[in-house]
């Protein structure tokens, strides 16, 4: 195809204007889309722009690399300076409106007027137009929030990109398509909290999935689709990558259904962000494993001088020069539950990435100045003042983290639960490491007294604490507590099925007031108290007597930390 055949398609089939003819000789072998990576040029292709002026610096670059012309996607006409630039290099020059599609200068390149680039031919030039134009600039410095600007233009429809965590990566729309459309999708998802990574949440009954095919002489091309319909809406998505997806491309469809030409661009376009993706991981796995180490180094105090400590924050992104509030996200019971999934190495390795990426992604709505890093079956943040949140605030904001991570781990992975344990503020870097045993003792104390999905801060343990540290250096000293106090009660209601320490500890936790705990337990104070009475007559405790309630408090807060209880309890009445 010449330069004048190409020109006079575009003024043919998609209303263009030839402002300067070039040499109209001149062989065109096809179409450059504009693009920021280099070497997206090459010689004899003509270039396609949608930038506001063609300066000098432009126009050299695009005489230099060989191109024969270009056509600017433009509402504006171009400057009598402009076309005395065309006409002393030599170039042509022809302006489209820019609600053209790109796809659509992307497929005239190479037919004869009158054939479309739905027939076999013209859509198999199509598709090597369209692999060239997503393909080849992702090998250069390109980047997933380019990929789907182009991606946009060839479809002339805006597209949302979402990784395999359920994050919205980007949202592009074509030139000529108002922003809102893109926004509208992105905020329509966000809104509804829609993720393909998680359609656990769309009904069986408004989902379908089938795949579009576009025939080519060789064969067909074909890209799986899935509709969802969801508050008056139809929403189509399609997995980026085989087997577990990289991520997902989600597409609004409002201005008609996807044609031939539509599905070559689907087809070439997951190839396209899956690489893309796929670089990003490793750059999130390699930075991940920065990270853990750096926690590993503070956990241990095998970080070397304070100095050092600092400078390895910073370059992570954190300023830890005024302390931090260390936080400990733990997943419950996680043997058993690689067991019962009975999941291999690389799944795991991805359920933990999901997590640290889960925690991030809620840490950064909070925080401005935060170091996470992954550990075993759990991620660890440590989060720094800021002028957003100063040190007096950092604990009450952790809980709101908590509370957000332990949301978004729901509707992300359904069957997991995840505990949270927070310390108390460390004002000294030096500390760091008493920061996370906090954390990690509020945690395991909240885990031990509240079961699954627990919230614990270090100020909130009281008591437990300095049980719990008698857990750890002298179990049996605890052991030795708790049969002298409370074990009796326990021993009882397992064999009666009676309600003895449910009725102690109610009676406990409301200051002694048998009226409060009557009232709590839908009883008559008489059956208190003669329950009251029966856990005397076991213990030789008497809840009447400060000391021995004291006592019996901790025999409860013993019994709690040891995992012990009645066996069967039930409501049947005290025998």
């Amino acid at each position: 195809m010449t330069l004048e055949e190409l020109f006079d398609t575009l003024i043919g089939e998609l209303k263009g204007r030839r402002v300067v003819p070039g040499d109209t000789s001149r062989t065109v072998r096809g179409i450059a889309p504009e693009d920021e990576a280099g070497g997206w040029l090459g010689k004899d292709e003509v270039v396609v722009t949608a930038r506001e002026t063609l300066d000098e610096g432009f126009l050299d670059e695009v005489a230099e690399g060989g191109a024969p012309g270009v056509v600017w996607r433009t509402k504006s006409e171009p400057p009598v300076e402009t076309v005395r630039r065309f006409e002393g290099k030599g170039l042509g020059l022809a302006v489209l409106p820019p609600g053209v599609p790109l796809r659509r200068v992307v497929s005239l390149f190479g037919e004869d007027p009158k054939v479309r680039a739905e027939d076999g031919d013209g859509l198999l030039r199509y598709s090597h137009g369209a692999a060239r134009a997503l393909l080849e600039p992702a090998g250069g410095a390109s980047s997933v929030e380019a990929l789907a600007a182009r991606l946009a233009g060839l479809l002339g429809r805006p597209v949302v990109v979402e990784d395999p965590v359920g994050r919205l990566l980007t949202a592009a729309h074509a030139s000529g398509v108002p922003d809102d459309r893109a926004s509208s999708l992105h905020d329509f998802l966000e809104e509804h909290g829609l993720r393909a990574s998680r359609g656990s949440g769309v009904d069986e009954t408004r989902r379908e999935r089938r795949d579009r095919y576009a025939r080519l002489p060789g064969g067909f091309l074909s890209v799986p689709v899935e509709r969802w319909r969801v508050g008056g809406r139809e929403l189509f998505w399609t997995p980026v990558g085989t087997g577990a997806p990289a991520g997902y491309l989600w597409m609004d469809l409002d201005a008609g259904p996807l044609g031939p030409q539509d599905i070559v661009v689907l087809y070439w376009s997951v190839r396209a962000l899956e690489a893309e993706l796929g670089k990003e991981r490793v750059r999130l796995e390699t930075e991940l494993g920065v990270r853990g180490d750096f926690v590993d180094d503070v956990i241990s105090g095998h970080h070397g001088n304070l100095d050092l400590l600092l400078q390895r924050a910073r370059y992570l992104g954190a300023d830890l020069s005024d302390g931090a509030v260390a936080v400990v996200v733990d997943i419950d019971d996680f043997a058993g539950y690689l067991g019962r999934r009975r999941l291999k190495e690389p799944a795991i390795q991805e359920l933990k990435r999901r997590l640290a990426d889960a925690v991030r992604l809620q840490a950064r709505d909070l925080f401005s100045n935060f170091l996470i890093g992954p550990r075993s079956d759990n991620v660890i943040l440590f989060v720094g003042p800021s002028e957003g949140v100063p040190p007096e605030e950092l604990a009450d904001t952790a809980l709101d983290l908590a509370a957000r991570v332990q949301r978004y781990v729901k509707g992300l992975l359904p069957d997991l639960t995840v505990s949270v344990g927070i310390g108390r503020f460390k004002g000294d870097p030096n500390r760091l490491s008493d920061a996370y045993s906090e954390a990690e003792v509020a945690l395991e104390i909240g885990h031990r007294i509240q079961g699954p999905s627990s919230v614990s801060t270090f100020e909130q343990t009281g008591t437990y604490k300095l049980l719990f540290r008698v857990l750890q250096e002298e179990p049996e000293e605890l052991e030795t507590f708790y049969t002298e106090t409370l074990e009796p009660v326990v021993r009882y209601d397992s064999r009666y099925g009676t309600e003895l320490v449910h009725t102690l500890t109610t009676y406990l936790g409301n200051d002694a007031s048998t009226a409060r705990t009557a009232s709590g337990l839908f009883a008559h104070r008489h059956t208190i108290r003669y329950r009251l009475d029966r856990v005397r007559e076991l213990t030789r405790l008497d809840v009447d007597k400060s000391e021995d309630r004291e006592r019996l408090t901790l025999g409860i807060k013993s019994m709690q930390l040891l995992g012990r209880s009645p066996e069967k309890p039930s409501n049947f009445n005290d025998r």
